[in-house]
Order: structure tokens, then C-alpha cells, then sequence
């Protein structure tokens, strides 16, 4: 089972990583729609109406659609020190320790995204009167698919403590 658990870490941190990418080439245009409105206002006095609209919804999802290969590959700030004093066996419960902590974090944000994916209900966007719930319900659900992600790591890391040997981290050449 250990074996098991630690290929769908791998191919978690694989799925996770290309939806990061792609959030990132939607920022990316997002930025470059932001520059042509800002060119249409500086050379025309003509806005791109209803732009700033429709990027809060799509930046919210954005972001959202990060956190699972934030999970993945472990890009949460983490202190070292003491794993390394106490040596391997313990830096990997410790390790073990954290990862649940930041998957009780996460369950946690997915909570109260849904609490606001209730609250923004029949809300609309100002100036294109959009509805605002989609794109909190797509970012609760992809909070969601990161406390998922993360309780594979979770696993991982109790495979890993158990065995002794710990997952590799960024920086130690271990497959990202």
C-alpha cells in the first residue's frame, strides 16, 4: 500500500503543476487585457467596459486553481531546524506533524469558502451585472481539491515516517 500511496503523490504533484500552469497563463493574459485597457484609456479615453468585472472573477479562480500544487509540491514555509538536530527518523514525524496541520488549514479555508460561496448568493458584479457565485464556487472547489491533494501528502508522509526515510524537499534533487 505504502508503494501505492506514494504514485498518487506523484501523480497529484503532476495534475497539480499543469493547473498551476495554466492559472498562470490566465494572470498572464488577464495582465495583458489589463495593458490593452489601459492603453484604450490613455489613447482613446475608451475603457475596455466592464474589464475590471470580469477579471475579479477570473483572478479569484486563478489564485484558487495555485493551491493545490501549493500542497503538492510542499511550497508552504516550513522550519527545518529541529527535524535536522533530532536527525532523520524524527525530522520525518515532524514533517509528518506539519503536513497534517496544513491540512487542517486548508479543510479549513475550504469551509469557509463555502460559507461565502452561501453569503454571495444572487450577488452581481457593478458594472456588467455578472453573477459573482460561480467563480466562488469554482474557487471552493478547487480549495477543496487541495485539502484532497493534501491529504495525499499527508499519506505520503506517514508512509515516509514509517519507513524512516523522508520525501524529498525542493533543493535536495529529489523529483518535484
Amino acid at each position: 500500500m505504502g508503494d501505492a500511496v506514494l504514485a498518487l503523490y506523484q501523480r497529484t504533484r503532476t495534475v497539480s503543476r499543469w493547473l498551476s500552469w495554466l492559472a498562470v497563463v490566465v494572470l498572464l493574459v488577464i495582465s495583458m487585457a489589463i495593458t490593452v485597457d489601459v492603453l484604450m484609456r490613455w489613447l482613446f479615453s475608451s475603457p475596455v467596459h466592464g474589464l475590471e468585472d470580469v477579471v475579479a472573477l477570473i483572478i479569484t479562480i486563478a489564485i484558487a486553481a495555485c493551491f493545490p500544487a501549493a500542497m503538492a509540491l510542499r511550497a508552504n514555509i516550513t522550519v527545518r531546524m529541529l527535524g535536522k538536530v533530532l536527525g532523520p527518523r524524527a525530522s520525518c514525524w515532524l514533517e509528518l506533524f506539519g503536513q497534517t496541520v496544513a491540512l487542517a488549514f486548508i479543510v479549513l479555508v475550504s469551509w469557509q469558502l463555502a460559507v461565502h460561496v452561501a453569503d454571495v448568493a444572487g450577488r452581481v458584479t457593478s458594472v456588467i451585472a455578472v453573477p459573482i457565485q460561480w467563480s466562488w464556487q469554482a474557487a471552493f472547489l478547487l480549495c477543496a481539491m487541495a485539502a484532497v491533494v493534501q491529504t495525499v501528502v499527508v499519506l505520503a508522509h506517514g508512509v515516509a515516517a514509517l519507513r524512516g526515510e523522508p520525501l524529498p524537499v525542493a533543493g535536495d534533487g529529489g523529483p518535484l
